[in-house]
């Protein structure tokens, strides 16, 4: 378990993660199509405002004691299998993408995710480490402890529903009050296991805490993590934008691919970076990331199982 850093340390971490997030936004307005505006009110909701509420929604709260039993090892190898995951997020995927019944496709996707985020880390680090399942995955359900999600997935649907397309998109659809009715719980649980548990564990509980450790500092968990968490992203911006969803053109370079994910994607790491330091609860940061992601993905979760056409 990391000891309290002092605080030039964590300032030194953070100010090399923002000297290095400028450069990238410097690089990205060459390009004529990247909206600027977009990424500076990213950087304050997520990068600033989000962190400093999830530092303070848990204070007070108690985080239990982690142990990392071979940080330098285990740190070594998540590091590395970041490869496999940049080249199954770059082709594999093609594989699955080519089966277009729903809800088939989402089902096999979530698996395959599981796989990979999941059960394969989780199994080589309990090897390297002689962890016990309950030292990987470290839960409280009290009220006291789930309290900071509530905050924070109240934060997370108010920035989406001012910000985001999700609100309207729902509206301009004139979905059933029973659609809605049914939808919301069950969409809410799918996105807790598709990317609330499988990107956290990997990501936060896995990679951050051992990189935390293996650094000698809290913080510089969170801005590697985060930093890891956008780069990997890049293959699949450069080589498959069209599946991405994001802003990218249709032909980027691999130069415009690597600062789009330090200027955007590794922003989302940094609050939950945080959550997840303050509590190490596996529970928030799940709950936390659904939320996230939850109104701008009701439609789609709802065509796919078959509830909206």
């Amino acid at each position: 378990m990391v000891k309290t850093e002092n605080k030039s340390q964590a300032f030194m971490y953070v100010g090399a993660y923002l000297s290095l997030w400028a450069s990238a936004l410097v690089l990205l307005r060459t390009h004529e199509a990247f909206e600027a505006s977009e990424a500076l009110i990213a950087l304050v909701i997520l990068g600033f405002i989000f962190p400093a509420l999830a530092w303070l929604v848990t204070r007070g709260v108690p985080a239990p004691p982690y142990s990392v039993h071979q940080p330098s090892i285990e740190s070594l190898f998540l590091v590395a299998y970041l490869a496999v995951i940049a080249w199954v997020l770059t082709s594999g995927f093609a594989a699955v993408a080519r089966i277009s019944a729903e809800p088939l496709h989402s089902l096999v996707l979530v698996i395959v995710k599981l796989l990979l985020f999941v059960m394969v880390p989780a199994a080589t680090i309990s090897v390297l480490g002689r962890y016990r399942i309950s030292e990987l995955l470290p839960i409280s359900l009290t009220w006291r402890n789930l309290r900071p999600a509530l905050w924070i997935s109240l934060a997370a649907l108010l920035m989406q529903s001012v910000l985001g397309r999700g609100l309207h998109d729902i509206r301009a659809a004139h979905p059933p009050a029973w659609v809605l009715v049914v939808a919301t719980p069950l969409s809410f649980v799918w996105l807790m296991l598709e990317v609330g548990v499988v990107e956290e564990f990997f990501f936060r509980v896995l990679l951050q805490e051992r990189l935390a450790e293996s650094l000698r500092s809290p913080w510089g968990g969170i801005v590697v993590a985060a930093l890891l968490f956008g780069l990997v992203h890049a293959p699949g911006f450069y080589l498959r934008p069209g599946g991405t969803f994001e802003a990218l053109g249709e032909h980027p370079t691999l130069a415009f691919a690597i600062g789009y994910s330090i200027v955007l994607t590794s922003l989302a790491g940094l609050f939950l970076g945080v959550l997840w330091m303050r509590t190490k609860n596996f529970a928030i940061v799940v709950i936390a990331h659904a939320a996230t992601d939850f109104l701008p993905n009701l439609l789609p979760w709802s065509r796919s199982f078959h509830l909206l056409r």
